[in-house]
């Protein structure tokens, strides 16, 4: 080990693990004999089926690969290691003989061992799963029931099952080790267990973790002295500094202020962005204010110049109407007074008459002239109404402050079912909408006498 730097240095791995008889969630509570007791996560069987690869019992391997036998307590085994876990249920069973109780469902019935090697030590893999496997059967004999080889995740691996021994001696009694013989830290722990009950009548102070932790070093010291430093694999790997308690607080305090720090930074940049995105926005607003400035103003002027045209038109011909009408009036009073020096009187009569209502025509002309100069006056009024409305909008809309622009986009009113209309939207009105502002009422003549009608 001291010839290998220390950048290529390696940890060992080995772990040990117990099973129950079921598998039930850790959750879940169960009574047993009247009492409520949480049981174990796995089952002797869930283990075994993980094991050799069954479907549903192993989503964290990605490829799968079949697994390789190494070793088997019997041919039946061999054929199905499945029945290792019979054998775990048949222990738990002679259990009652030597305890005077059943085993508890929640209670360990076998133990499994896991001895991996680092993936970068694969050339290795062969000699050191070979003298692990001898370690093994030295260390429990008949207790190791079955191993398992798995070469399909990242590092390379075998799983090593133990049940205690038990059956019939030979006194003819019944015999069976309790689990301690397969678990070192479970065998401690419950030794340290009956020891505090035999002093003090309970276990209330019994010191059974630590028990546990330690032999479980033991353990890992043992299989290192043994088998891992004949392959250059350290005890422990990098181990963090132990530090002081004043150096601890000191630590925690500067990660407490670099997070506060990045924090900050986080809430600094996100407003910054915020203020970026807000003068984007107002930027934007305002090219669409002028726009449709612009828009409407060029509208406007195309309504107002159209508008003009149509009244000037409209002036035109009712001015022609208008004359046309004098022209006849004219004409009629000149006839009427040349049958009057004739001595026709019927035929002045008649020339009256028609004299009578060419004037009631020049009267009804006049009429629709005055309302066509209302109309052209009231159409003045609604320009200028409709222009001023618009220059103050936009002057209003151009006077928000530096976050104001973002009111144009909030709702100024609800429609019949109660949803908000868009202000930015109902600003932009279409055509129509605009062409009703300068829309006039249309001249109402009055209605002219039917022929024979007297006019007198």
């Amino acid at each position: 080990m001291e010839n290998v730097p220390k950048n290529m240095q390696r940890a060992q791995f080995i772990n040990k693990i117990w099973s129950a008889r079921v598998q039930l969630d850790k959750k879940e509570k169960v009574i047993v004999r009247g009492r409520e007791i949480t049981p174990v996560a796995w089952s002797a069987l869930d283990l075994l089926n993980e094991a050799l690869r069954k479907d549903g019992h192993i989503p964290h391997v990605k490829a799968p690969k079949p697994p390789g036998i190494l070793y088997a307590c019997s041919d039946d085994i061999r054929e199905d290691p499945l029945k290792v876990a019979d054998l775990a249920e048949a222990w738990a069973d002679s259990r009652k003989a030597v305890t005077g109780r059943a085993h508890q469902r929640n209670s360990p019935v076998m133990a499994s061992t896991v001895i991996s090697l680092p993936k970068e030590m694969d050339d290795e893999w062969p000699a050191f799963r070979e003298a692990s496997l001898k370690w093994l059967k030295e260390k429990y004999g008949n207790r190791l029931k079955l191993v398992i080889e798995h070469v399909d995740e990242e590092n390379k691996h075998f799983h090593a099952y133990c049940i205690p021994l038990f059956g019939i001696g030979e006194d003819g009694k019944p015999f069976s080790e309790p689990f301690g013989e397969v678990h070192e830290g479970y065998g401690e722990s419950r030794k340290t267990r009956r020891g505090a009950i035999e002093k003090t009548g309970n276990s209330s102070g019994a010191k059974t973790g630590k028990a546990f932790v330690e032999a479980m070093k033991e353990y890992q010291d043992k299989f290192h002295h043994d088998v891992a430093r004949h392959f250059n694999l350290t005890r422990l790997g990098e181990q963090k500094r132990k530090l002081n308690h004043a150096e601890a607080v000191r630590q925690r305090d500067i990660k407490k202020a670099e997070a506060e720090r990045l924090e900050a930074e986080k809430l600094k940049e996100k407003a910054f962005e915020q203020v970026r995105a807000a003068i984007e926005g107002r930027r934007l607003a305002n090219e669409e204010i002028a726009r449709e400035k612009a828009e409407a103003e060029k509208e406007a002027e195309a309504l107002s110049k159209q508008l003009v045209e149509d009244a000037q038109e409209r002036a035109k011909v009712e001015a022609q109407r208008i004359l046309k009408i004098a022209k006849l009036a004219a004409e009629d009073k000149e006839r009427t007074i040349l049958a009057l020096t004739r001595g026709n009187v019927q035929l002045a009569v008649s020339v009256f008459r028609e004299n009578i209502e060419l004037k009631n025509d020049l009267r009804l002309a006049k009429r629709a002239l005055e309302i066509a100069k209302q109309e052209i006056e009231l159409w003045r009024r609604k320009f200028h109404s409709a222009y001023s409305w618009l220059n103050e909008t936009v002057a209003r809309l151009e006077s928000f402050g530096f976050f104001g622009f973002s009111h144009i986009f909030k709702t100024s009113g609800t429609d019949a079912k109660g949803v908000a209309s868009d202000c930015a939207l109902s600003m932009t009105p279409d055509y129509e909408a605009k062409r009703k502002l300068f829309d006039l009422p249309k001249p109402t003549l009055g209605r002219r006498k039917e022929e024979g009608e007297d006019s007198y």
